[in-house]
């Protein structure tokens, strides 16, 4: 048997049967041309109408809600939209460019590798034409009544309708990129209505678009089904709230009921019972929880309601993102993989602000709101979430057994947190053992996120290696078998053996290097002033062990720095002095642990031979900033002990007061 044709067989084994049918299912629509001819590039020229079930929020109340601060940070990004540029994936201004780079073709062409997308990376693409910029329209317009706003929607969208034809070019070649953008459409349809710039033509054509939409999501279920992820998930709800949004339309019955149980196949599959979602990120989780709020809104309307089942996921799932979150910042770790989508943004903060995605999903999900009464409540104005009951969510949200158990320093406004994870459903990144630490607000050991998924030589997808997060590798090799630029294979497996977070001492193994005879095993454990304790070792395993080198690795922001000797480096940023000492315990007659210190690809101390990944940090899609890579390699035979502290001195405010019932 080939090395290829085993590796197929591997490949669906990982996926498993389902999976692997569904997305054949898929090709085979493709290849036939079945997709072509049920898609046909033509205008939809029935008359529509879309019935506004959006909750609108009373102006008066968001007035109350947001600070000055609040209401100028929007102002400041409205305007910007209004000169046709917006916060791509969250990060830089980029122009709204809604027309496709090459004269367009059916949208099955692009998936079967017949025409080229125009672009290195077509996400750059989608973005603009998800209509994510819409949001902060609608809320200017709701807050101040300003008719630029309406005026800048319609513009644009009258755009996108000209240039992107129903099924012909690249964004029509994604059905999850169509599901979202038709959400954008029905808010906008919805918070416009009153304007004198939403003339009856205008609207009229927009309900038309929506069900051009509709009717390409539908057509492709299989591959949603195939992905096991947020693919379902955003799909089903374009579906559910098509449905409901076209009443009249003879296929509503049939998109609103498909799209409800879409979502519920997803949401009952994807959701582990200790609510840890089947992409093993912080941002896909985001998303999901965000699709199901909006559904939830809507589903209200209409008089349904989610099964226990699922609300008790969906609980479980909001708890999962809670124990993420650093409070101080509203951010959360950069976990796995980091593609920029925030795709419900009703609140400020912008895409690095997870407290209103939080708070929200605990008052639907979990009965009560989790933190005091803030800015962030905004998204739940706009979903018109139920007053809060009597059970407050903090209650029903406490340590369950995570992947990603954390610990909080009671000498400082600090955490720490010890990733290991018994994967059931595809790994994003090769992360086992990674460990994070933060103080007041700061990231000081942080995962070094995504970057490009496309993109020339060595940046496609690259960062999902183990070589750049926060955990050792052994002869440079990533913990699981790389098998294309989102598949692994031979997961390693992480288990906690020791958890005593009220002691301040966590305890994980993984079993990604056993081929190379060795078991590594990580302890986290609190130390006083404020600071932390992370003891790497490297133990022989099997009858014959071999001789390799043990690289830790350390990703630190970019801050001034000072060596101030060969083991510790010390870094000073805004309010805060952190110290990394690391020690290495070698047999006698090894050689001692050589140290690499890397910024932005070059080196900075050490053998000039780093890779080009290190010393990098992407705090969003498409968005590269420098860092400090600081790797330390030892070579011998195992046991081997890595033994680091992290000291930190500094002052900051309070965070937020957990499970508050405001």
């Amino acid at each position: 048997m080939s090395p290829s044709l085993q590796q197929r067989f591997q490949t669906i084994r990982t996926l498993g049967l389902a999976q692997t049918a569904w997305y054949a299912l898929y090709r085979f629509g493709l290849r036939t041309g079945h997709y072509r001819r049920s898609s046909p590039s033509r205008r939809e020229v029935a008359l529509w109408v879309i019935q506004p079930l959006w909750p609108l929020p009373d102006p008066a109340a968001l007035l109350a809600l947001l600070d000055r601060a609040a209401q100028t940070a929007l102002r400041r990004e409205a305007e910007e939209i209004l000169r046709g540029q917006f916060r791509m994936f969250g990060g830089a201004l980029a122009p709204i460019q809604l027309e496709p780079p090459a004269t367009p073709v059916h949208w099955s062409e692009y998936e079967r590798g017949l025409a080229d997308w125009g672009a290195t990376d077509v996400k750059l693409i989608w973005e603009p034409a998800r209509f994510g910029w819409a949001f902060t329209l609608g809320r200017q317009f709701r807050l101040t009544g300003d008719q630029r706003c309406p005026a800048a929607f319609w513009r644009l969208f009258e755009t996108f309708d000209r240039a992107d034809p129903p099924n012909l070019g690249p964004n029509w070649a994604s059905a999850q990129e169509v599901a979202l953008r038709l959400v954008a459409f029905l808010f906008s349809a919805a918070v416009f209505a009153d304007s004198p710039e939403s003339t009856p033509a205008r609207l009229t054509r927009l309900a038309q678009s929506c069900v051009e939409h509709a009717a390409r999501i539908a057509l492709t279920l299989p591959y949603a089904r195939a992905q096991h992820n947020n693919h379902q998930v955003s799909e089903g709800l374009g579906l559910y709230l098509a449905g409901l949004s076209l009443p009249e339309h003879p296929s509503a019955g049939r998109w609103r009921e498909t799209g409800w149980r879409e979502l519920y196949r997803a949401l009952r599959s994807q959701i582990s019972p200790t609510g840890v979602y089947s992409q093993h990120s912080t941002n896909s989780p985001r998303l999901m929880l965000q699709a199901a709020l909006l559904a939830d809104s809507f589903a209200r309307r209409e008089g349904r309601a989610w099964p226990e089942e699922i609300q008790w996921k969906l609980s479980d799932a909001a708890r999962w993102l809670y124990q993420q979150v650093d409070l101080f910042s509203g951010a959360a770790p950069n976990l796995g993989h980091n593609d920029g989508a925030h795709i419900l943004p009703l609140a400020p903060g912008g895409y690095a602000d997870y407290r209103p995605t939080i708070q929200a999903a605990a008052r639907a999900f979990a009965h009560g709101p989790i933190l005091p009464r803030g800015p962030w409540d905004e998204m739940g104005l706009w979903l018109r979430l139920p007053p809060p009951k009597k059970t407050a969510a903090f209650e029903l949200l406490e340590t369950k057994g995570f992947v990603q158990q954390r610990l909080f320093n009671p000498d400082g406004p600090g955490w720490a947190s010890l990733r290991a994870v018994h994967f059931t459903s595809r790994p994003a990144h090769a992360d086992q053992l990674h460990t994070e630490i933060w103080y007041a607000g700061h990231n000081i050991a942080m995962d070094a996120g995504t970057y490009h998924y496309s993109a020339p030589e060595p940046w496609e997808n690259a960062l999902a290696s183990t070589l750049v997060h926060n955990t050792v590798t052994i002869d440079g090799l990533d913990q699981m078998t790389r098998a294309g630029k989102f598949l692994w294979l031979d997961w390693a497996q992480g288990q906690f053996i020791k958890g005593e977070p009220g002691k301040g001492l966590l305890t994980a193994i993984h079993d990604g290097y056993l081929p190379q005879g060795v078991l590594h095993r990580r302890s986290l454990s609190r130390e006083a002033g404020p600071g932390w304790l992370i003891q790497d070792e490297l133990l022989p395993y099997g009858v014959r062990p071999g001789r390799h080198a043990f690289t830790l690795h350390w990703l630190l922001p970019d801050w001034p720095y000072k060596l101030e000797d060969e083991n510790t480096l010390r870094l000073d940023g805004p309010k805060v002095t952190v110290r990394v000492r690391v020690e290495a315990s070698t047999p006698a007659g090894a050689p001692g642990a050589i140290l690499q210190l890397i910024r932005a690809g070059e080196t900075l101390v050490g053998p000039r031979e780093p890779s080009p990944l290190f010393g990098w940090h992407s705090p969003t899609y498409t968005q590269r900033l420098p860092a400090l890579s600081l790797r330390f390699t030892c070579e011998g035979l195992p046991p081997h002990t890595f033994t680091t502290h992290f000291t930190l001195s500094g002052h900051s405010r309070a965070p937020q007061k957990r499970g508050a019932d405001s």
